[in-house]
Formats: C-alpha cells, structure tokens, sequence
C-alpha cells in the first residue's frame, strides 16, 4: 500500500463548466502539456491491433494524461470500451482501460494549483474526467487546456455508455463469435455429470433435445422438471434434486417458495454426502405459520447421511443473508424465513446483510478507502478525501 497522499480543499462550483472544482497540487502537474498536433492517419488503421472483432473507435483525445500513473498517451472511445494507449510504450495501459458496460458513472471536474493568500491566482486549470468502474477502479483522465477533447468524449461516453437502443450495444453489433463454444445447456450438464462423479459421461446436444440426461448416483439425480422453464422461469432447464424426491413433489414444493425458485442443489460431494443448496424465502405469511409437507421433505432429504465420519449427527445449517428483523418483515407480504423446529435437526442463521441501498454504500466506501490508499490510485481525489468531515477536520 502506498502512503497516503496530501489531502486537498474544495471551493465552490465552477459555474462556467458546471462541474465541482478541487483546489491543490498534484505530482502529475509537473507534466509538460505541450501542444501535439492531431494525428492525420487514420486511427482505425493505425491502431487496429489494438481493436477487438467489430470493435471500432468513436472519438479519440491526445496529450491525454492518465492521472493515476502520471502517464500521457492517447485516449479512445471505441462501441466496446474506453481505451488508453501510453505514448511512451504504444500499448495499452491496463489501468486506464475498461469497458462501457463496467462504468458506473463519470463526471467532468476542474483542478487547479493552489496559489499562496497574497497572490493573485493565474495558475491555469486542469480539465480532468472522472470515471468511476464497477470493478472497483477510480480512474481520472487529465486534458490539456483550451482545447475541445475532454467534452468530445465526456460526449461520446454519453452516446456509446448508454446508447438510445439495446442493438446499438457491442454484444449485438459485433455478431456471433468466430471461436465455436459449447452450447451452454451442454456446459451445465457437463458440470452435472462431474459433480455426482459421472465423469466419464460427456452430453451433447442431441442429448439436451432428446432429455435423456436424468442421470443418478446414490443420493443426487438429474431433473428435467423445468425443461420448458415451467416450474421456475428463472432456473436452469435441468436441475440436482434428491434422489428420494419425485418431479411430482418437486412441482408442489416449488408452490411454497418465492417465485417458485425451489430448492435445488449447487454443489454435493459424491462421496460423503456434504451439500450446499439454494432457494427463495418460504412464504410462510404474516402470522410465520404456513407450512409445506413437500417442501419439509425436500429440505429433509438434504441429509443422506445422518451421521458424519466421526460418529456425530449431522446438522443441517439454513442461512438466510437478510437480518432476522428484515425477514420478519417480509412476512407481511407473505414471504419470511423457515422454523427450526419445522424443519428435520436444522438451524437457522442469519448472516444480518442489510438491503440493497445499505450494501450499495458499503462498496462506495469500500471502493474510496482502496482509491485513497492504493498505489495507483487517482490522485487522491476520491469522495473520502473530500468528504464534509475530512474538510471540517483540515479547516480547525
């Protein structure tokens, strides 16, 4: 980890470009921003190497300086990605290249050094593009000043990051893959087959079409119940059951849960008998009072062997993420969670994950410590840094 860096102060919007404007000096201003002259080849053939299949660059910007490294080199916006490519290599800098689809957000700021208190401020400011990833990365992009390139692809990240129709989206524009690839329902019968240590089977197609991949060993079996996504639309078409569960019982269990997302097995060894399962919440009602037989069996079944290798009887562990008080909740439209004494020797833990915004806040917070604190962070300019208690705390 790298040191942390000098903190810097924010004044007051910049009403001329709209943006927030931070105050301080940063390493990478020492930088020559030298005029370049645009480069008159074209980019598509000079750097098309570089461009994956139907891959095609929109917008591009020179003498563009990545500030995390303080590297320069040129930017691309291309239907797929935002591309960084360093002048002093020719290759691509992994750091400053992500695609579309793993931005979350991007703003357009405006920095400047910070001048002593008696001195009239004529330090020119430095146009900068903030890009926050999904994958954790802060990534901001300085511009040279005067110059239109930092709004063409601010402008171009608007067109091509979220474009008007989903067919303008790379996935559709670059057509079916060259490379051959396994059908998926082979693939995932494929990991059926190893997981109940059926590996010397290999499935087919013809064998999806036919539906004669029901295989079993002496406690797990393959189901077709959802075959036509009948029972779950949003299962796999063929799902690991117990091997004492009918596909009868498994249709009426499958009433009980949270939009029929029933439960079905992710992993078992062939061996001994360990399992990890899954499913929706049980919509046991308000009064936590409604119950299945079906589901009761199924869940049952999850313990083939009742006693482990050392003697000791097995316990069957439900986990449910929410918090108890948020389960609780949920009974009031008719989901909840199971009862232990409902359900055969089993406990039930509750991991205590809060909701969707809550989890949302810790990773922003999460994301700024590491951009704070990393050795290829941006600059130091992250939403910690700037934070109203970070400045009330350098203002005393």
């Amino acid at each position: 980890m790298a040191a942390l860096r000098p903190p810097r102060s924010v004044s007051s919007r910049d009403s001329s470009d709209g943006s927030e404007r931070l105050d301080g000096a940063g390493s990478w201003d020492a930088l020559e921003w030298t005029k370049i002259e645009p480069v008159t080849r074209s980019v598509s053939h000079v750097n098309s190497e570089f461009l994956l299949e139907a891959e095609r660059v929109i917008e591009e910007g020179h003498g563009v300086v990545l500030v995390n490294r303080d590297e320069a080199g040129t930017l691309f916006v291309t239907n797929f990605r935002l591309l960084f490519l360093s002048d002093g290599t020719r290759n691509i800098v992994p750091l400053g290249t992500i695609p579309l689809a793993t931005i979350e957000k991007f703003n357009k700021m405006v920095v400047k050094n910070q001048s002593a208190p008696c001195q009239i401020d004529r330090s020119p400011t430095r146009r900068l593009l903030h890009i926050i990833g999904k994958d954790m990365r802060i990534i901001v992009f300085g511009f040279r000043p005067r110059t239109k390139q930092r709004r063409v692809i601010f402008d171009a990240l608007l067109r091509c990051a979220k474009p008007a129709r989903i067919w303008d989206r790379y996935a559709f524009t670059c057509g079916p893959s060259k490379f051959s690839k396994p059908n998926s329902k082979v693939r995932l019968l494929n990991e059926y087959f190893r997981l109940l240590g059926k590996d010397s089977y290999c499935a087919s197609v013809s064998m999806v079409e036919e539906g004669s991949f029901t295989l079993s060993n002496d406690l797990w079996r393959i189901s077709n119940t959802n075959s036509n996504y009948t029972v779950c639309s949003s299962y796999p078409f063929a799902l690991i059951v117990p091997k004492s569960i009918s596909d009868e019982e498994v249709i009426q269990a499958s009433t009980f849960r949270a939009r029929c997302r029933i439960l079905v097995v992710s992993w078992c060894h062939p061996g001994i008998g360990a399992v990890l399962a899954r499913s929706a919440q049980p919509l046991v009602g308000l009064m936590m009072n409604m119950r299945s037989n079906a589901d009761e069996k199924l869940v049952a079944s999850l313990c083939t062997q009742l006693v482990d290798r050392k003697g000791s009887r097995r316990k069957l562990y439900i986990a449910d993420a929410r918090p108890r008080k948020n389960a609780l909740a949920n009974g009031a439209m008719g989901g909840g969670s199971e009862s232990s004494s409902n359900y055969f020797h089993s406990e039930i833990v509750f991991f205590r994950i809060d909701n969707i915004h809550a989890m949302r806040e810790s990773f922003a917070r999460l994301r700024d410590y590491l951009d704070t604190h990393g050795a290829t962070s941006s600059d130091g300019m992250s939403s910690f840094l700037v934070s109203p208690a970070v400045l009330a705390l350098l203002r005393s």
